[in-house]
C-alpha cells in the first residue's frame, strides 16, 4: 500500500467520522459516544450515505469548479464551537468521536461545497409567475381559510375534598357565585380571575388566548362557541374543576385574500421548485453512476 493511498484512507476514516457525529447529533442529540448498538448502526448507515451523496455531487463538473474561502470554513467551524460551553468541551467532544482539525476542516469544506453546487442546481429552476401564484391560490383555497376565533379568559376551581373550601359542593357554590356576579358585571373578570382562579392563567387575568373551535376542553368549547362577545358563562364541570368562562372577542372566519399572502406564496412555490429540481438532479447522477 503506497502512503498516499494510506493517508485517502486516513482521510476517509475522517470524514465518516464528521459524518457519524453529525449523524448522531442530528438524530438523537447525543455524542456517538452516548448512543447504544442500534443507534450507532443507524448513524453510521446515515453517515455513509450523506459520504457517498457529497462524492457524487462534489465529483461532478460544477462540484470541481466551486471554490470555497477559508474564511467560509473558519465560520462554520465557530459555529459549531459556538454550540459548546468552552473550546475545552469541543476539543472534547471532537477527539471522543475520532474528529481531528484536519478533518473537521476538510469535511466542512467538503458540506459548504455541496451546499453550493445543490443551490447553483436550483438557480436553473423557472421563476414562479403571478399567474402560478393564483392557479396555486385558488386551486388551494381551503389552506388560506381562517376559521372563527375567540378570545376566551377563564377562571378555574378546582374540585379536592382533601380541603374545606374545595370539596365539590364549596367548589360549586364559589364558581356559582363568581358567574353570577360576573354576568352582570363582565368587567370585574379579570380582576376576579387573578383573585379566585387557580389556574396559573391567574396572573394574566385568566385570559386563555384567541382559540379556533375544537382546542379547549369539549364542555368549554360548545358553551364558548355558543355564547356572544362580552357574554360570560358557567360554571361548566371538566376533568380539571369548574370553569366560568368569558368570550371576550370574536373574530369571524374569513378567507386570507390572495394579495395578502402572494408574496409568501412566491417564496413557497420558488423554493418548491428549486428542491424539485435539486433532487431530480440528483436522481440523475445516482443513475449515470
Amino acid at each position: 500500500m503506497t502512503a498516499t493511498t494510506s493517508e485517502s484512507l486516513a482521510d476517509d476514516r475522517g470524514l465518516l467520522a464528521y459524518q457519524v457525529l453529525r449523524a448522531a447529533v442530528d438524530v438523537y442529540g447525543r455524542q456517538p459516544s452516548a448512543l447504544n448498538a442500534e443507534e450507532m448502526k443507524a448513524v453510521t448507515v446515515r453517515a455513509n450515505q450523506a459520504q457517498d451523496l457529497e462524492d457524487l455531487v462534489l465529483q461532478t463538473p460544477n462540484g470541481r469548479r466551486i471554490s470555497i474561502p477559508d474564511v467560509a470554513v473558519d465560520d462554520a467551524i465557530q459555529r459549531i464551537q459556538n454550540r459548546f460551553e468552552d473550546e475545552a468541551s469541543f476539543e472534547q467532544s471532537m477527539l471522543e468521536s475520532g474528529v481531528k482539525a484536519a478533518d473537521l476542516r476538510r469535511a466542512l469544506w467538503r458540506e459548504l461545497a455541496f451546499d453550493a453546487v445543490i443551490s447553483m442546481i436550483g438557480d436553473d429552476a423557472p421563476a414562479v409567475t403571478d399567474e402560478d401564484i393564483e392557479t396555486y391560490y385558488n386551486e388551494h383555497l381551503k389552506s388560506f381559510h381562517r376559521p372563527q376565533h375567540r378570545t376566551v379568559r377563564h377562571i378555574l376551581i378546582t374540585i379536592n375534598d382533601d380541603y374545606a373550601e374545595n370539596t365539590q359542593e364549596q367548589s360549586l357554590k364559589r364558581a356559582t357565585d363568581l358567574a353570577q356576579h360576573l354576568k352582570t358585571a363582565p368587567e370585574d373578570f379579570a380582576d376576579k380571575a387573578a383573585q379566585n382562579s387557580e389556574c396559573p392563567t391567574a396572573l394574566e387575568g385568566g385570559v386563555l388566548g384567541t382559540v379556533p373551535q375544537g382546542k379547549l376542553y369539549p364542555e368549554l368549547d360548545q358553551v364558548l362557541f355558543a355564547i356572544k362577545a362580552g357574554e360570560v358563562a358557567g360554571p361548566i364541570e371538566t376533568e380539571v374543576g369548574l370553569h366560568v368562562i368569558l368570550c371576550e372577542k370574536i373574530e369571524t372566519a374569513t378567507t386570507m385574500p390572495l394579495p395578502d399572502v402572494r408574496d409568501k406564496l412566491r417564496d413557497f412555490l420558488t423554493q418548491k421548485r428549486r428542491k424539485a429540481l435539486q433532487k431530480e438532479w440528483i436522481a440523475s447522477l445516482k443513475t449515470t453512476t
